[in-house]
């Protein structure tokens, strides 16, 4: 699924056979690879879309790019095939700028403040007595950055969960319905291949 390789596993052989057994005639049954194939696809597609719903309700997430755009970490999909039967879901990514989450600007009394999960509150971003803030670089790009030392430079900018980490927590609710939605998608394409052949 992510980075940390989280994997659920069916057996392929018994699942191939149970389609055979619903295909009626040979060349119908040598369709069952691709059938569990598709089937594979259209269950790891749903997962991943309900992940991606968890993830959106657990935490406060302002930027929806890091759960589209694959360069910041938003999963994807490595379809399975007649050949290979294994759909992959994949995220890939590292700390995310703080500015992904709900924050808010420091002012003349308080840091600036952030909020990864929904059900927490504002934290204010403060270490030592160093307080962060909202800066923009010459380059255009706004940030949440904080002093590392008491000395005006240099700084660094602050950073929050990746997204992985992200599914890695709702994979762990979804995962438990993932057989009955592969059964679901199955039968469906099952279905489809009998009507092609009335």
């Amino acid at each position: 699924m992510s980075e940390n390789g989280a994997i659920l596993q069916i057996d392929v052989d018994g699942e191939i056979q149970k389609i055979v057994r619903q295909l009626n005639d040979l060349p119908t049954q040598l369709k069952a690879p691709a059938v569990l194939a598709r089937a594979m696809n259209l269950t790891a597609n749903e997962i991943k879309r309900k992940i991606g719903k968890q993830a959106r309700k657990k935490y406060a997430i302002t930027d929806d790019r890091i759960l589209k755009d694959k360069s910041k970490g938003a999963m994807y999909l490595e379809k399975a095939t007649g050949a290979d039967p294994a759909a992959v879901l994949i995220s890939k990514g590292g700390m995310m700028e703080v500015m992904a989450y709900t924050t808010r600007k420091n002012d003349s009394a308080t840091a600036a403040m952030l909020k990864v999960l929904n059900e927490s509150k504002l934290t204010a971003l403060e270490v030592e007595g160093r307080k962060a803030f909202e800066t923009t670089f010459r380059s255009g790009h706004t940030a949440i950055v904080q002093r590392r030392t008491e000395d005006r430079l240099p700084i660094k900018k602050l950073l929050a969960p990746a997204v992985p980490h992200l599914y890695g927590k709702s994979y762990e609710e979804a995962e438990l319905d993932y057989y009955g939605i592969l059964q679901k998608h199955i039968q469906q394409q099952v279905e489809k291949v009998l009507a092609q052949r009335a």
